[in-house]
């Protein structure tokens, strides 16, 4: 019984390895043939910055998620991850937006919700950083 039983868990365990192994595949694959543009934007606050104002950027930041062009999109804020000396996380808060490619990300530059939120914001922050990257 306790020897069916082990072979019962050895088979549970070896199916779900195989199917999160190829699910791994499954999703490298499709990256690889999908094209994008990755836009990533750090920014650092002025010092003296309130809680009330930092939840206010927050909520100017999902403003910028109506933006159509933007295919997916997260808002962050440092994760409390071990220290390690290639990890910054001295930002107050990051986005990530995927774009179809260049000519959708730039339509975002110039959208109306996003020129009104640096109008808006810009005297909140001290730096902001800008990624972008596209698929090879």
């Amino acid at each position: 019984m306790i020897a069916s039983m082990n072979t019962l868990l050895i088979a549970l365990l070896l199916t779900a390895a195989t199917g999160m192994a190829a699910t791994t595949k499954a999703q490298q694959s499709s990256s690889d043939s999908e094209k994008a543009l990755v836009h990533t934007v750090f920014f650092w606050f002025q010092d003296g910055v309130s809680e009330a104002d930092s939840q206010n950027f927050y909520e100017e930041l999902k403003k910028l998620q109506q933006i159509p062009q933007i295919r997916h999109g997260w808002i962050g804020v440092p994760a409390d991850t071990e220290e390690r000396g290639v990890i910054d996380s001295s930002y107050d808060y990051s986005i990530t937006f995927v774009f179809d490619d260049e000519k959708a990300e730039h339509e975002y530059q110039v959208h109306p919700i996003h020129t009104e939120f640096v109008e808006t914001n810009s005297h909140l922050w001290d730096k902001v950083t800008v990624y972008d990257a596209v698929t090879p």
